[in-house]
Protein backbone atom coordinates (compact mmCIF):
# COMPACT_ATOMS: atom_id res chain seq x y z
CA UNK A 1 0.00 0.00 0.00
CA UNK A 2 2.85 2.09 0.06
CA UNK A 3 1.92 4.00 -3.27
CA UNK A 4 -1.24 5.69 -0.89
CA UNK A 5 1.46 7.64 1.22
CA UNK A 6 1.24 10.63 -1.07
CA UNK A 7 -2.40 10.62 -0.66
CA UNK A 8 -2.39 9.45 2.92
CA UNK A 9 0.50 12.15 4.57
CA UNK A 10 -0.17 13.26 7.82
CA UNK A 11 -2.76 10.37 7.77
CA UNK A 12 -2.47 8.13 11.41
CA UNK A 13 -2.40 4.86 11.34
CA UNK A 14 -4.98 2.61 13.78
CA UNK A 15 -5.81 -0.62 13.32
CA UNK A 16 -9.38 -2.11 14.30
CA UNK A 17 -9.67 -5.57 14.75
CA UNK A 18 -8.56 -7.23 11.16
CA UNK A 19 -8.34 -3.70 9.15
CA UNK A 20 -6.20 -0.71 9.33
CA UNK A 21 -7.16 2.40 9.09
CA UNK A 22 -5.75 5.85 8.04
CA UNK A 23 -7.20 9.01 9.89
CA UNK A 24 -6.88 12.73 9.03
CA UNK A 25 -5.63 13.56 12.87
CA UNK A 26 -7.76 16.59 13.42
CA UNK A 27 -10.57 14.04 13.39
CA UNK A 28 -8.48 11.15 15.24
CA UNK A 29 -10.78 10.69 18.09
CA UNK A 30 -14.61 10.85 17.12
CA UNK A 31 -13.56 8.95 13.81
CA UNK A 32 -11.99 6.04 15.91
CA UNK A 33 -15.50 6.13 18.03
CA UNK A 34 -17.63 5.98 15.41
CA UNK A 35 -15.73 3.45 13.50
CA UNK A 36 -15.60 1.36 16.86
CA UNK A 37 -19.09 1.85 17.25
CA UNK A 38 -19.93 0.74 13.55
CA UNK A 39 -17.63 -3.17 13.87
CA UNK A 40 -19.51 -3.11 17.27
CA UNK A 41 -23.11 -3.44 16.67
CA UNK A 42 -23.22 -4.88 12.87
CA UNK A 43 -27.35 -4.71 12.94
CA UNK A 44 -27.40 -1.35 14.23
CA UNK A 45 -26.09 0.37 11.42
CA UNK A 46 -28.00 2.98 9.65
CA UNK A 47 -27.48 2.61 5.56
CA UNK A 48 -28.07 4.92 3.06
CA UNK A 49 -28.33 3.25 0.34
CA UNK A 50 -29.71 -0.75 -0.19
CA UNK A 51 -26.64 -2.81 0.77
CA UNK A 52 -25.33 -5.43 -1.57
CA UNK A 53 -23.62 -8.53 -1.05
CA UNK A 54 -19.41 -6.87 -1.12
CA UNK A 55 -20.73 -3.14 -0.66
CA UNK A 56 -22.43 -0.87 1.52
CA UNK A 57 -22.67 2.76 2.30
CA UNK A 58 -23.47 4.06 6.24
CA UNK A 59 -24.28 7.06 7.72
CA UNK A 60 -22.26 7.05 11.37
CA UNK A 61 -22.84 9.96 13.83
CA UNK A 62 -20.14 11.60 15.47
CA UNK A 63 -20.15 13.67 18.99
CA UNK A 64 -19.04 16.69 16.08
CA UNK A 65 -20.14 15.58 13.06
CA UNK A 66 -21.81 12.83 10.52
CA UNK A 67 -20.13 10.98 8.32
CA UNK A 68 -20.41 8.54 5.61
CA UNK A 69 -19.02 5.23 5.46
CA UNK A 70 -18.62 3.49 2.29
CA UNK A 71 -17.78 -0.70 2.36
CA UNK A 72 -16.28 -2.35 -1.17
CA UNK A 73 -15.26 -6.15 -0.86
CA UNK A 74 -13.03 -7.04 -3.97
CA UNK A 75 -13.53 -10.25 -5.06
CA UNK A 76 -11.25 -10.71 -7.75
CA UNK A 77 -7.56 -12.23 -7.16
CA UNK A 78 -6.15 -9.87 -9.75
CA UNK A 79 -8.08 -7.03 -8.70
CA UNK A 80 -7.28 -7.89 -5.10
CA UNK A 81 -3.18 -7.51 -6.01
CA UNK A 82 -3.28 -4.94 -8.22
CA UNK A 83 -4.75 -2.83 -5.86
CA UNK A 84 -2.66 -3.33 -2.77
CA UNK A 85 0.46 -3.19 -5.06
CA UNK A 86 -0.74 0.03 -7.05
CA UNK A 87 0.41 -1.50 -10.20
CA UNK A 88 -2.04 0.63 -12.10
CA UNK A 89 -1.42 3.30 -12.57
CA UNK A 90 -4.84 4.51 -13.79
CA UNK A 91 -7.37 5.72 -11.48
CA UNK A 92 -10.20 5.52 -13.72
CA UNK A 93 -11.30 1.93 -11.79
CA UNK A 94 -14.43 2.15 -9.73
CA UNK A 95 -13.32 1.06 -5.97
CA UNK A 96 -12.77 3.08 -3.22
CA UNK A 97 -8.82 2.89 -3.07
CA UNK A 98 -9.40 5.25 -6.40
CA UNK A 99 -12.27 7.63 -4.85
CA UNK A 100 -9.58 8.36 -1.85
CA UNK A 101 -6.92 9.17 -4.32
CA UNK A 102 -9.73 10.98 -6.55
CA UNK A 103 -10.80 12.96 -3.28
CA UNK A 104 -7.30 13.61 -2.34
CA UNK A 105 -6.15 14.72 -5.56
CA UNK A 106 -9.36 17.58 -5.40
CA UNK A 107 -9.11 18.04 -1.52
CA UNK A 108 -9.01 21.64 -1.91
CA UNK A 109 -12.21 22.34 -3.71
CA UNK A 110 -15.82 23.13 -1.46
CA UNK A 111 -17.59 20.70 -4.14
CA UNK A 112 -16.55 17.80 -2.69
CA UNK A 113 -16.62 15.84 0.46
CA UNK A 114 -13.82 16.34 2.94
CA UNK A 115 -12.31 11.86 3.14
CA UNK A 116 -11.61 11.38 7.26
CA UNK A 117 -10.09 8.52 6.70
CA UNK A 118 -9.33 5.63 4.38
CA UNK A 119 -9.12 1.59 5.65
CA UNK A 120 -8.53 -2.02 4.48
CA UNK A 121 -8.56 -5.33 5.29
CA UNK A 122 -5.24 -7.54 3.48
CA UNK A 123 -5.12 -11.02 2.35
CA UNK A 124 -2.32 -12.98 3.38
CA UNK A 125 -0.66 -9.38 3.45
CA UNK A 126 -0.12 -8.70 0.34
CA UNK A 127 -4.36 -8.46 -1.71
CA UNK A 128 -6.72 -6.34 -0.57
CA UNK A 129 -9.68 -7.80 0.34
CA UNK A 130 -12.19 -4.74 1.91
CA UNK A 131 -11.69 -1.30 1.15
CA UNK A 132 -13.68 1.59 3.66
CA UNK A 133 -13.62 5.21 2.56
CA UNK A 134 -15.41 7.62 5.59
CA UNK A 135 -16.38 10.72 4.14
CA UNK A 136 -17.88 14.01 5.30
CA UNK A 137 -21.70 13.76 5.28
CA UNK A 138 -23.76 16.45 3.68
CA UNK A 139 -26.42 16.82 6.17
CA UNK A 140 -29.51 18.56 4.94
CA UNK A 141 -28.70 18.05 1.59
CA UNK A 142 -31.07 16.39 -0.97
CA UNK A 143 -30.06 14.84 -4.43
CA UNK A 144 -31.16 16.38 -7.45
CA UNK A 145 -32.88 13.45 -8.73
CA UNK A 146 -34.81 14.05 -5.65
CA UNK A 147 -35.82 17.22 -6.10
CA UNK A 148 -37.39 17.18 -9.52
CA UNK A 149 -39.54 14.14 -8.63
CA UNK A 150 -41.25 16.06 -5.88
CA UNK A 151 -41.19 19.56 -8.08
CA UNK A 152 -40.05 18.51 -11.79
CA UNK A 153 -41.64 22.30 -12.66
CA UNK A 154 -38.52 23.56 -11.13
CA UNK A 155 -36.16 20.99 -13.88
CA UNK A 156 -35.12 24.52 -16.09
CA UNK A 157 -34.18 26.48 -12.94
CA UNK A 158 -31.99 23.66 -11.40
CA UNK A 159 -30.53 22.85 -15.17
CA UNK A 160 -29.12 26.49 -15.35
CA UNK A 161 -27.43 25.90 -11.76
CA UNK A 162 -26.07 22.56 -13.12
CA UNK A 163 -24.80 24.11 -15.54
CA UNK A 164 -22.75 26.84 -13.32
CA UNK A 165 -21.59 23.94 -11.28
CA UNK A 166 -19.77 21.89 -13.99
CA UNK A 167 -18.26 25.27 -15.27
CA UNK A 168 -17.17 26.11 -11.32
CA UNK A 169 -15.93 22.38 -11.53
CA UNK A 170 -13.40 23.39 -14.98
CA UNK A 171 -12.39 26.43 -13.15
CA UNK A 172 -11.03 24.39 -10.47
CA UNK A 173 -9.35 22.03 -12.75
CA UNK A 174 -10.95 18.45 -12.46
CA UNK A 175 -13.86 17.04 -13.89
CA UNK A 176 -16.29 14.66 -12.21
CA UNK A 177 -16.79 11.59 -15.24
CA UNK A 178 -19.96 10.66 -13.92
CA UNK A 179 -22.36 13.42 -13.42
CA UNK A 180 -25.97 12.57 -13.10
CA UNK A 181 -28.67 13.63 -10.35
CA UNK A 182 -28.21 11.30 -7.86
CA UNK A 183 -24.10 12.51 -7.51
CA UNK A 184 -25.28 16.02 -7.22
CA UNK A 185 -26.78 17.44 -4.01
CA UNK A 186 -28.58 20.80 -3.07
CA UNK A 187 -27.95 21.81 0.36
CA UNK A 188 -30.76 24.14 2.16
CA UNK A 189 -29.74 27.56 0.96
CA UNK A 190 -28.77 26.52 -2.79
CA UNK A 191 -24.97 25.35 -3.48
CA UNK A 192 -24.68 22.40 -5.76
CA UNK A 193 -22.19 19.78 -4.75
CA UNK A 194 -20.77 16.94 -6.39
CA UNK A 195 -20.62 13.54 -4.37
CA UNK A 196 -19.07 10.22 -5.69
CA UNK A 197 -15.63 10.36 -7.53
CA UNK A 198 -14.51 6.37 -8.24
CA UNK A 199 -14.14 8.24 -11.75
CA UNK A 200 -12.26 11.39 -11.78
CA UNK A 201 -9.79 13.53 -14.35
CA UNK A 202 -7.28 15.60 -12.66
CA UNK A 203 -6.91 18.21 -15.38
CA UNK A 204 -8.93 19.73 -18.25
CA UNK A 205 -7.19 19.55 -21.31
CA UNK A 206 -9.30 21.63 -23.53
CA UNK A 207 -12.47 23.41 -21.69
CA UNK A 208 -14.77 23.50 -24.49
CA UNK A 209 -14.53 19.79 -25.19
CA UNK A 210 -14.97 19.01 -21.69
CA UNK A 211 -17.91 21.21 -21.26
CA UNK A 212 -19.19 19.24 -24.54
CA UNK A 213 -19.07 16.28 -22.80
CA UNK A 214 -20.60 17.46 -19.75
CA UNK A 215 -23.44 19.44 -20.95
CA UNK A 216 -24.77 16.18 -23.56
CA UNK A 217 -23.41 13.51 -21.19
CA UNK A 218 -25.69 15.03 -18.34
CA UNK A 219 -29.10 14.87 -21.05
CA UNK A 220 -28.54 11.25 -22.17
CA UNK A 221 -27.99 9.82 -18.97
CA UNK A 222 -31.02 11.04 -17.17
CA UNK A 223 -32.47 14.40 -17.34
CA UNK A 224 -34.59 13.75 -20.40
CA UNK A 225 -36.67 12.18 -18.10
CA UNK A 226 -37.68 15.95 -17.12
CA UNK A 227 -36.94 18.06 -20.40
CA UNK A 228 -37.40 17.60 -23.60
CA UNK A 229 -34.57 17.70 -25.97
CA UNK A 230 -35.32 21.16 -27.38
CA UNK A 231 -35.70 22.69 -24.16
CA UNK A 232 -32.98 21.16 -22.83
CA UNK A 233 -31.02 22.85 -26.08
CA UNK A 234 -32.40 26.26 -25.39
CA UNK A 235 -31.36 26.16 -21.68
CA UNK A 236 -27.65 25.17 -22.49
CA UNK A 237 -27.27 27.69 -25.32
CA UNK A 238 -28.63 30.49 -23.24
CA UNK A 239 -26.32 29.52 -20.75
CA UNK A 240 -22.87 29.54 -22.78
CA UNK A 241 -23.87 32.24 -24.65
CA UNK A 242 -23.66 34.24 -21.14
CA UNK A 243 -21.17 32.30 -19.39
CA UNK A 244 -18.84 31.23 -22.40
CA UNK A 245 -19.00 33.89 -24.86
CA UNK A 246 -15.90 33.09 -26.09
CA UNK A 247 -16.60 29.13 -26.74
CA UNK A 248 -15.61 27.48 -29.35
CA UNK A 249 -18.73 26.62 -30.74
CA UNK A 250 -17.66 23.79 -33.20
CA UNK A 251 -15.58 21.92 -30.65
CA UNK A 252 -18.15 22.14 -28.03
CA UNK A 253 -21.09 21.35 -30.56
CA UNK A 254 -19.38 18.19 -32.02
CA UNK A 255 -18.46 16.74 -28.54
CA UNK A 256 -21.74 17.81 -27.30
CA UNK A 257 -23.98 15.89 -29.53
CA UNK A 258 -21.88 12.53 -29.83
CA UNK A 259 -22.83 12.27 -25.89
CA UNK A 260 -26.42 13.82 -26.02
CA UNK A 261 -27.23 11.45 -29.19
CA UNK A 262 -24.87 8.05 -28.53
CA UNK A 263 -24.35 6.05 -25.58
CA UNK A 264 -20.28 6.31 -24.89
CA UNK A 265 -18.72 3.50 -22.54
CA UNK A 266 -17.18 4.18 -19.41
CA UNK A 267 -13.74 2.80 -20.68
CA UNK A 268 -13.62 5.43 -23.75
CA UNK A 269 -14.85 7.87 -21.34
CA UNK A 270 -11.96 7.81 -18.94
CA UNK A 271 -9.51 7.74 -22.17
CA UNK A 272 -10.37 11.09 -23.91
CA UNK A 273 -10.57 13.22 -20.15
CA UNK A 274 -7.41 11.91 -19.01
CA UNK A 275 -5.17 11.96 -22.04
CA UNK A 276 -4.63 14.75 -24.17
CA UNK A 277 -3.70 12.32 -27.20
CA UNK A 278 -6.74 10.33 -27.05
CA UNK A 279 -9.12 13.56 -26.68
CA UNK A 280 -7.92 15.36 -30.09
CA UNK A 281 -8.33 11.70 -32.15
CA UNK A 282 -12.00 11.19 -30.05
CA UNK A 283 -12.55 15.12 -31.81
CA UNK A 284 -11.51 14.10 -35.04
CA UNK A 285 -13.29 11.02 -35.50
CA UNK A 286 -16.46 12.68 -33.95
CA UNK A 287 -16.15 15.72 -36.54
CA UNK A 288 -15.99 13.49 -39.01
CA UNK A 289 -18.80 11.01 -38.29
CA UNK A 290 -21.22 14.09 -37.78
CA UNK A 291 -20.09 15.86 -40.85
CA UNK A 292 -23.16 15.90 -43.24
Amino acid sequence: MHHLRPFTRGFIHQPLGANRFLIDPQYRLEIQSVLERFFAQPHARTTLDKPEENRGVYLLQGDQHQWVLKFNRLTSWKKQLANFWGWKKSYGLHDLTNEMINLRRISASELTPEVGAYGYRALHGYRLQDEYLLVRFFADHTDVDIRLKQAPEQAEQLLEQIFTLFSHMLDQGFCHMDPHPKNILIAPDGPLRLIDFECCAHQVFNRDFTLGFLHGYFYRYWFQRFLAKERYDAVSRDYLQTAHPQLDQRTFSTIYLRFRDHKVSRRTRYAILTSQRAQEAFLRESATSTTP
